[in-house]
């Protein structure tokens, strides 16, 4: 195998194509990634290679769903053999270590490879990835079924030196190149409401099943949560993740109350922030006066001033620890100093009443609002969040943030998924966090995190 004139050569490979229908792609969607729906191409990757005695390099199978197919070639006004094509090229590249997913850069150096090798093999077809490009479909794109390689990739093999027309540098485009897995990440940061628990606020199977695969590798799971570090614990304990070695325990590191209680390796509480002491005592005046339930937060224990049924389902849906009623603002001044507030009513209410006074009341005040739910309105120390909250667990870990997946939706997930070395959007993610992502994944009712953990880290 090489590309171009005087190009090096890469040596033989074999590559395996399976031509089916969209009953056995479904079959093997189902069996490998838990989605039972078909698909155009799964690509399996091998591990094997001449150094290790063989005599070719074995690189994988790929299987092309012709019903699929079929589909796709008459919606681009294609023939199905184009359009085999243009899927064959696409899930090679991924077999040989290409992905668009893991940034711009990535993509753009897929796509060229993509239309150099249908132009030299004189094939029709722009490519996956222009044709997602041209239709703007780069949701679509970025999480299209096509690039599940199911193994690891092979990280030897020739460099191939080429440049398309257009002056994007091809490098490697028929070599083998390393796309970031297991052996990169080192740690998993994942968010909770929307991300690793779904609509009903449960964990679904596959990311149970994900996350025990992960932490057998070897892989540090860290929840990163607006939450409470007893609410994580008990979310996590009715699907056997709680405990020592495990997603969330008192002895583990975790980033909850949104990056202001954030616990070390041996789950030691590492210095933070605390909100002034005046904004506490407004806030709770202001939940007097307009009759709106709020709740503070010292770090894992939670107080209030009344009980409500808000309050009561905070406990029982989102696992909070159960508020304890205090006789009034003073007494809760006395106790350990509150890490943030919450608001709880109809989100019509947070977005036309609460958001608007507390971004205007906050300015200047040492504090600032923050929402990861609809229904809530977080008040928090200015300038911490949770990608602040991760610096300090990275120090306190001695990892870097390269070695780091993070995966979120909200707005209060934008700067650890903004700034990880893989940042990972869930489909239900609001838009700037999609847009600062490198990857977009399924819905957290869709196995958006186990889509995640399983293409990049196993």
């Amino acid at each position: 195998m090489q590309d171009g004139e005087g190009a090096e050569e890469v040596g033989p490979a074999e590559l395996s194509v399976v031509l089916c229908s969209d009953e056995h792609i479904t079959q093997l969607n189902t069996e490998w990634r838990g989605k039972a729906e078909p698909t155009d191409v799964l690509s399996f990757g091998m591990d094997l290679d001449g150094s290790e005695g063989y005599p070719i390099r074995v690189l994988g199978d790929l299987v092309i769903s012709l019903d699929t197919a079929n589909q796709q070639a008459q919606e681009r006004g294609y023939d199905l053999l184009d359009e085999c094509r243009v899927l064959l090229v696409h899930g090679l590249l991924h077999l040989l270590g290409y992905d668009h997913e893991i940034g711009v850069e990535e993509s753009m150096a897929m796509a060229a490879a993509e239309r150099h090798i249908l132009d030299a093999l004189g094939w029709k077809g722009e490519g996956l990835i222009g044709l997602a490009e041209s239709s703007n479909e780069e949701d679509v794109m970025r999480r299209q079924e096509a690039d599940d390689v199911q193994s690891t990739q092979s990280s030897n093999g020739s460099e191939v030196s080429t440049s398309y027309d257009d002056g994007i540098d091809i490098s490697k485009a028929l070599g083998f190149r390393t796309g970031r897995r297991n052996k990169d990440i080192k740690l998993i940061c994942i968010d909770m409401d929307g991300t690793l628990l779904d609509g009903r606020s449960k964990v679904l199977p596959s990311s149970v099943q994900a996350l025990h695969a992960a932490l057998k590798a070897g892989v540090t799971i860290c929840l990163a949560t607006g939450k409470a570090r007893p609410a994580a614990i008990a979310a996590m304990q009715s699907v056997g993740l709680a405990g020592d070695g495990l997603v969330v325990s008192s002895k583990g590191p975790g980033l909850f109350l949104q990056g202001l209680a954030v616990h070390g390796k041996d789950g030691r509480l590492l210095p933070g922030k605390d909100l002034p002491p005046s904004i506490v005592r407004s806030a709770f005046q202001y939940s007097t006066d307009m009759r709106v339930p709020l709740c503070a937060f010292l770090g894992d224990t939670c107080v209030t001033l009344e009980m409500t049924d808000e309050l009561q389902d905070l406990h029982h849906t989102y696992y909070e620890p159960l508020a304890r009623v205090a006789s009034s603002v003073e007494e809760i001044l006395e106790g350990p100093p509150a890490k943030k507030l919450l608001f709880m009513t109809d989100s019509s209410i947070v977005d036309g009443q609460l958001r608007p006074h507390w971004t205007a009341a906050l300015e200047g005040k040492g504090a600032e609002v923050m929402q990861a739910v609809p229904t809530m309105l977080e008040l928090v120390p200015r300038g911490v969040n949770k990608w602040v909250g991760l610096q300090a667990l990275l120090a306190d870990l001695a990892l870097p943030v390269e070695a780091v997946m993070a995966i979120g939706d909200g707005s209060n997930d934008l700067q650890i998924v903004a700034n990880a070395g893989l940042g990972v959007a869930m489909g239900n993610a609001v838009p700037e966090v999609k847009a600062a992502a490198a990857v977009l994944v399924a819905n957290n009712d869709e196995d958006g995190v186990a889509e995640a953990i399983e293409r990049f880290v196993l």
